[in-house]
């Protein structure tokens, strides 16, 4: 029972810390002065890999 109660822990702190991340990768994004590379139906800034769809 150690062992769960300790991996539940573990997955709780990995959930906050990726919650974290998502903050601070969207806050970059926000802030990129984008450089985008098209492809077919999205372009991708080179410098903060935000994915535009270009389909509408």
């Amino acid at each position: 029972m150690n062992r769960v109660e300790g991996i539940k822990k573990e997955i709780k702190q990995l959930e906050e810390n990726m919650n974290q991340l998502k903050i601070e990768l969207k806050t970059i994004q926000t802030n990129c002065e984008h450089e985008f590379q098209k492809k077919d139906t999205i372009q991708e800034c080179l410098k903060c890999s935000l994915i535009e769809s270009l389909c509408w």
